[in-house]
């Protein structure tokens, strides 16, 4: 009896582990600190799978490429896909929306700019925060490469930032988390970051208003920098893909993205 009851424990073990699945994620890196919480969350109440979030931005491109190769089960795309990329047949699933924000270091006492003048800071025409009612200091203006999604999102905003060429000193950092760090300890600093990356900060850095709107109108439609936030699905629609993308609908998954600053999207799969 001993023995049977033996033989039926490893059996059940050996089911368990014949359905545990790892999800890999990558891609966008401003969606990374969003999957990472959810990854968290998804496998305390799933257990027998894993999730393993890319804490390097591979970019949006890089995301569907790695998708497209088999490395990843689900790629991070902060941006509409590319019909180039609607050809592999990958299928975009939108989550959240997230609002862009316009980010300065904590000394900045400007509250608020107009896009115009936001366009006259990275196009090199205003360089001391005194010229937009502030202190009288050199303003360090931060962007990102034109491929990242905070920008392009930074690009369609504003429209004279569509076709703006920035000025040379602007410094253009490469990473989320470079932007981020850049923010929280350089002076006089402003740069596009997004409403999760500001609320990870703490108060380390702050946003400011743009022609009088605040990033809190997202969900009203009245704040022009918004990223979408997509899971892309490629080949792989296996069971564990499905129960997490059944957790991100569920009560606890929408929780985490509302916590986050985010808006929910309803989306089927």
């Amino acid at each position: 009896m001993k023995k049977l009851v033996l033989l039926l424990a490893i059996a059940m073990v050996a089911a368990t582990s014949a359905q545990a699945e790892t999800i890999k994620i990558g891609g966008s890196g401003s969606m990374i600190p969003l999957l990472t919480q959810i990854g968290k969350a998804y496998v305390k109440k799933y257990p027998q799978d894993s999730v393993e979030v890319n804490q390097k931005s591979l970019g949006q491109p890089g995301g569907i490429a790695a998708l497209n190769a088999g490395a990843v089960d689900i790629a991070m795309s902060a941006m509409e896909i590319t019909p180039e990329q609607k050809k592999l047949g990958v299928q975009p699933i939108e989550i959240a929306q997230v609002a862009g924000v316009i980010g300065v270091s904590g000394n900045v006492t400007v509250k608020e700019l107009t896009s115009q003048q936001l366009c006259d800071i990275y196009g090199g025409k205003i360089k001391n925060w005194k010229q937009v009612g502030g202190a009288d200091a050199p303003i360090a203006a931060f962007t990102r490469p034109e491929s990242d999604s905070t920008k392009q999102m930074f690009r369609k905003g504003a429209a004279c930032m569509a076709n703006l060429k920035e000025a040379p000193e602007i410094m253009n950092l490469a990473k989320t988390a470079d932007m981020h760090n850049a923010l929280e300890t350089k002076p006089n600093a402003i740069g596009p970051v997004d409403a999760i990356g500001l609320a990870m900060a703490k108060g380390k850095f702050k946003a400011i208003k743009i022609d009088g709107k605040s990033f809190e109108g997202l969900a009203s439609g009245k704040w022009p920098f918004v990223l979408h936030n997509n899971l892309v699905l490629g080949k792989n629609k296996g069971e564990a893909v499905k129960r997490f993308l059944g957790f991100i609908k569920s009560p606890e998954g929408q929780a985490i993205i509302k916590g986050d600053k985010a808006l929910p999207i309803p989306f089927s799969f």
